[in-house]
């Protein structure tokens, strides 16, 4: 979980290894996410697969993008850790990450019977019930964790509609020449969220986050030319979850701007790593 302060000590194993452990937490809480698997790993081996080291596995998976394997291990060692409210965190924001929004809003709600003043379970609830449609009531949460901790959960920047397609439409006017007749044939669609169906990958994939930012879908550039077939290709951009990921205005028209630039990237055929290296990660 980021932004938490405190991580889990534990009994039972030597000293070396709780050492071992604790860094890996380390790791996690700096956002050095694949240390953090990789010491999991090693202490997966050598302890047994205890439950102290498959939670700390399954939190690197979680903020390594597999939701899925993270929970199946989150569940093997529910009930078996010491900081059970820290594993609960994770399990909600598990359950968030795979879609299922009952279960994560039921344990973000169990965390607040007991700790009701803490920011990280009210942020998380505030998106559950941001995905669901409950706005108002997601307002009153990212309020609550932004009272509570301003610097760690700032509010969302919200914009209205019709500011919000103004500002899309000038990165449009502005992308380079070379895409200019492209973005006059792809549309682009703002949305407020992400739909359950848009996110819903294939069977025993990984599902993509409710928090994604914009999408490509259909094919790229590459492949209908290799094809020759005249499929239809889509850019969407999700307003509400780029107003939550920016503190300023000034952040949200950047935000928008690098978002639909990283989009037309996946249309020209670019992976994820030549985007990077190209500034639009």
């Amino acid at each position: 979980m980021k932004n938490e302060s405190e991580f889990p000590r534990m009994t039972g194993l030597p000293e070396p290894l709780l050492l071992r452990l604790d860094e890996g937490w380390d790791h996690l809480e700096v956002g050095d996410v694949e240390a953090a698997g990789c010491m999991a790993r090693e202490l997966l081996d050598e302890t047994a697969g205890h439950p102290e080291v498959r939670f700390l596995l399954a939190a690197a998976l979680l903020e390594s993008g597999y939701p899925r394997e993270s929970l199946a291990e989150l569940e093997d060692c529910r009930g078996k850790v010491e900081d059970d409210l820290l594993h609960r965190y994770y399990l909600a924001s598990a359950h968030y990450e795979n879609l299922d929004m009952d279960e994560a809003e039921h344990h973000f709600r169990k965390i607040l019977e007991t700790e009701p003043t803490a920011p990280p379970p009210h942020y998380g609830l505030a998106q559950v019930l941001e995905f669901t449609g409950r706005f108002d009531e997601a307002e009153e949460h990212y309020e609550t964790a932004y009272e509570r901790e301003p610097e760690a959960y700032p509010l969302p920047t919200r914009m209205k509609p019709e500011a919000f397609s103004g500002v899309v439409a000038q990165a449009l006017d502005l992308l380079p020449e070379v895409l200019q007749p492209h973005a006059r044939r792809i549309p682009v669609v703002v949305e407020p969220l992400p739909s359950l169906e848009t996110l819903t990958g294939p069977e025993n994939s990984n599902p993509i986050t409710p928090g994604v930012l914009g999408l490509f879908v259909g094919p790229n550039l590459r492949e209908a030319e290799a094809s020759g077939q005249s499929i239809p290709s889509t850019i969407f951009l999700y307003q509400r979850n780029l107003e939550r990921l920016c503190q300023t205005r000034e952040q949200l028209i950047y935000e928008i701007r690098l978002t639909l630039y990283h989009e037309f990237g996946h249309y020209l055929g670019l992976s994820e790593e030549e985007l990077e290296e190209r500034g639009l990660g």
